[in-house]
């Protein structure tokens, strides 16, 4: 091995330490990434096995413009990515979340950009519009639920894929309802963390109806588990190319 190999092998090694040493440093992951060989994230939710199936992603996303609504760590943004998204904006409430998403950034040499923002703040002036929106694991810890779907319509111009828990009640499966939790619920793998951030459990009428309601066209259903979850595929009315904002026209100016 020459002498470059060499220093060049022992840079990699130095950086892969660092990275590391960023993602040992956290108290908390929610989503397990793998980063490199031997490398994952010790988060409790495995969406590669768990989730990646079942949520209806594209396997081809060439040229698309991806908004990724509460990113967490980012496991959907990086995947994107992988299939070929030109350009992923990635959206999260919290500051925890948004940090470990650029820890697996820096890791994985993503280009995708997560930002520390409220769904509710989306808009097509401030993040231009998309071909593709993920609202996944979102809509029951909303506040306001039809206030952030209708903030989704306005920069969708493609196709919105929708996943939320929800809560059946067999004698009212034909009706939309939604159970409220005022100081939220126990969250985790078994029940071993407190969401306090968990508001509202809609039945899978009630989320096709809040969907369509808004304004979202051709609304199906891709995956349900009527204990658990429902995974939605919904149209926007608008179908256009997704395209950036215009930075002479920002929302401060």
């Amino acid at each position: 091995m020459t002498n470059s190999q060499t220093t060049s092998a022992t840079q990699s090694e130095e950086v892969e330490s660092w990275h590391r040493e960023q993602v040992d440093a956290e108290d908390y992951w929610f989503q397990r990434i793998t980063l490199g060989p031997d490398f994952v994230t010790p988060g409790w939710s495995d969406p590669e096995t768990e989730k990646l199936p079942f949520y209806g992603l594209p396997d081809d996303l060439t040229g698309m413009r991806v908004l990724d609504v509460g990113c967490a760590e980012g496991f959907f943004s990086f995947e994107c990515e992988r299939r070929g998204a030109a350009e992923v904006v990635a959206i999260d409430s919290f500051p925890d979340s948004v940090r470990r998403f650029n820890i697996c950034k820096a890791a994985l040499g993503s280009k995708a950009v997560a930002y520390l923002t409220n769904v509710y703040d989306v808009t097509p002036k401030a993040f231009g519009t998309f071909d593709l929106v993920l609202f996944y694991g979102v809509l029951y810890h909303l506040r306001h639920p039809l206030l952030a779907l209708e903030q989704l319509l306005g920069v969708c111009t493609g196709t919105m894929l929708l996943q939320t828990a929800i809560h059946e009640d067999p004698r009212l499966v034909d009706t939309p309802m939604s159970r409220f939790y005022p100081f939220g619920m126990a969250s985790g793998k078994s029940g071993e963390y407190h969401d306090p951030t968990i508001f509202w459990m809609p039945n899978r009428k009630c989320v096709q109806a809040l969907t369509e309601s808004i304004g979202f066209q051709d609304v199906e259903v891709v995956t349900a588990n009527d204990q658990v979850c429902i995974v939605l595929r919904a149209r926007s009315p608008v179908q256009a190319p997704g395209a950036a904002p215009d930075q002479t026209k920002a929302p401060w100016s």
